[in-house]
């Protein structure tokens, strides 16, 4: 009998298999969903591919898109002429518009001409395009280069189209290295822009214009020495006049005090006016 038993072939113990990971549980458990999401995915996808080809198509290749070079609009320029704008704007040759609104022209063309302060674009989708500039006005002129450097009253640095014998120069200082256009003149020097553009306005205007403005030593505060058109000298120097970002009293009081004195008969035929005093400007040769 436990012959008989023996014979019968024992059972064969099953192996132990490690239960499932975490990672392995996840995958699982989301596979559904990420097989849903493949199938509704597909959709999405094609829908964005056609849009693609779509925008392509309508939009980038569409001609009532083009604009024309003699399409477009150009408002404010008075010394850059229209097609060195255009050239500037690269409009040679038809564009298509939303290909504009997509590029960096604004940034291009105030990069490319430091003259233009202020530029906008505007485009009409079908119509037209107008590009609308402001251009610098000068205010004075830097010496030693040609065609002149000239700044404006924010010290920008800038080129001009037009005649610039006519605008004060700028002297008495080294030149910072490498100043081109698009460049800006050093803070402490926007004593003599200041000094300058008040000099323009009627209540401070002078009896004949300003020639040159130089420095008197080597700072700001050492001093001006404005030279009129007619010869006559001015040195003068107020308060802060190398920090301040604004047209001051003490500047602009020292400007009606030499006005008056430069316009009194008693001082005909002189030369030498010395307007550091704050209340006094004293006459000689």
């Amino acid at each position: 009998m436990d012959d008989a038993l023996s014979a019968i072939p024992k059972k064969r113990r099953a192996k132990k298999v490690a239960p499932p990971g975490p990672v392995r549980k996840a995958l699982a458990a989301a596979w559904p969903w990420l097989w849903r999401g493949a199938l509704w995915g597909l959709p999405f996808v094609a829908a964005v591919a056609g849009l693609g080809v779509f925008e392509r198509k309508y939009y980038r290749e569409n001609a009532v898109f083009e604009v024309r070079p003699e399409d477009i609009i150009v408002r404010g320029n008075s010394t850059v002429t229209r097609d060195f704008l255009l050239q500037t704007f690269g409009l040679s040759k038809p564009r298509n518009g939303f290909d504009l609104l997509e590029s960096d022209i604004v940034e291009r063309l105030r990069r490319q001409m430091p003259v233009l302060k202020q530029v906008q674009m505007t485009y009409t989708p079908g119509r037209t395009l107008e590009l609308w500039v402001e251009e610098r006005t000068p205010l004075a002129r830097l010496p030693g280069e040609f065609p002149p450097l000239l700044v404006d009253d924010e010290g920008a640095v800038f080129r001009y189209q037009r005649k610039t014998d006519g605008y004060p120069v700028l002297s008495g200082f080294d030149l910072p290295d490498l100043l081109e256009p698009g460049a800006r003149l050093p803070e402490g020097l926007h004593c003599m822009l200041r000094l300058i553009a008040a000099a323009n306005r009627p209540e401070y205007r002078l009896p004949s214009s300003i020639r040159r403005v130089s420095l008197l030593g080597t700072e700001p505060e050492d001093g001006l020495r404005v030279t009129l058109a007619d010869g006559r000298r001015v040195d003068v120097a107020w308060e802060g006049m190398g920090r301040e970002r604004e047209p001051s009293e003490g500047m602009l009081r020292r400007l009606r005090n030499v006005g008056t004195v430069l316009r009194s008969p008693v001082n005909a035929g002189k030369r030498h006016f010395n307007a550091m005093a704050k209340d006094f400007v004293a006459v000689s040769e």
